[in-house]
């Protein structure tokens, strides 16, 4: 018996070298995510192999296996960095009176049926601008008390997962609903008249990344979305679920190309994904946002029987010298 319990000892911590070495590789395999599809995922799960890998090095210290153990700290480290990064404080201050701007985004996920929870939160949070995504038809009659609230409605129901809708208590103009890109999925693009000043707004959600062709079309939307903003000279809000995470190499690169910051830049991580496991979820529900605003707070909302849950983002912008009295 004695053998045999020496071999389950072996094996056991044998797979847990092979889990480590695996962990290890998908952390180097995030730097070649523009490479192959596959690959990007691993960007999105940067907290996690941050601290599976720290395990891993506690593990390996206390068993005095320290190539391992330096190996798996250096790896979680470097995780670390880059979810830290996330964490670093905004540049921009606040403006010393300006205007006020609070933005709802929600996936309300085509099959959820609880439409009251998402009523009740709407009501609750009082936002000035709400995008709503996944509304089939079903959904747009579920919605309809909010009418009263937003008398602004522009929607574009599907019976698939991409029907977008946006509710405003603000005037809107020049509201369009447009394709961006090869994946025929509705956006919308509208400028909000916030006390006499026009600001450029596109609402939108992108395919998921689950497959080489896919990915290609999230990419190829985006690059779109890039156009898109580069034409503008309105202070402008990018808003949505965009099926990415910021330690993507295509995140970072709409940011570059557009001059946007992330709207969670300096005040934490927002997990909206899956909503059931918020801890452990990843934050793929984003508002960017051009330099003239400055964010006063985002958080994420409650459950509200979708598989995302809702973000709150309150903007504040600085008067121009023709609105001030």
């Amino acid at each position: 018996m004695m053998p045999k319990a020496k071999s389950n000892f072996v094996s056991i911590f044998g797979l847990l070298e092979v889990g480590a070495v695996l962990i290890c590789a998908a952390s180097l395999a995030a730097f070649l995510a523009k490479s192959w599809w596959v690959f990007e995922l691993a960007c999105h799960f940067r907290p996690h192999l941050a601290v599976v890998l720290a395990a891993f090095s506690a593990l390996w210290i206390l068993l005095k296996r320290r190539r391992l153990a330096l190996t798996c700290a250096t790896f979680a480290l470097i995780n670390c960095l880059f979810v830290g990064s996330l964490l670093l404080p905004a540049k921009n201050v606040a403006p010393a009176s300006g205007s006020r701007l609070q933005l709802v985004s929600l996936n309300v996920h085509t099959p959820n049926q609880r439409a009251d929870l998402v009523l009740k939160f709407l009501r609750d949070s009082d936002a000035d601008v709400v995008l709503l995504m996944e509304v089939n038809n079903r959904w747009m009659d579920e919605l309809l008390p909010l009418k009263t609230i937003y008398p602004h409605c522009v929607a574009a129901p599907r019976k698939d997962n991409f029907g977008i809708a946006l509710f405003s208590k603000l005037p809107l103009a020049e509201t369009n609903i447009i394709e961006l890109g090869e994946a025929e999925v509705p956006s919308v693009t509208t400028q909000i008249i916030l006390d006499g000043r026009k600001i450029f707004l596109i609402g939108t959600h992108p395919l998921p990344p689950g497959s080489a062709e896919y990915a290609r079309m999230r990419n190829d939307q985006l690059a779109k979305i890039r156009e898109l903003v580069k034409q503008q000279t309105l202070p402008t809000v990018v808003i949505g679920d965009l099926n990415m995470t910021p330690w993507s190499p295509y995140f970072s690169d709409l940011l570059k190309g557009t001059g946007l910051k992330n709207s969670s830049q300096g005040l934490g991580v927002f997990n909206s994904w899956p909503a059931g496991l918020q801890w452990v979820g990843i934050p793929i529900d984003h508002c960017l946002v051009s330099p003239e605003f400055f964010v006063a707070y985002k958080q994420v909302g409650g459950r509200v029987g979708s598989d995302h849950l809702p973000v709150m983002v309150n903007l504040q912008i600085a008067r121009t010298e023709s609105m001030r009295p």
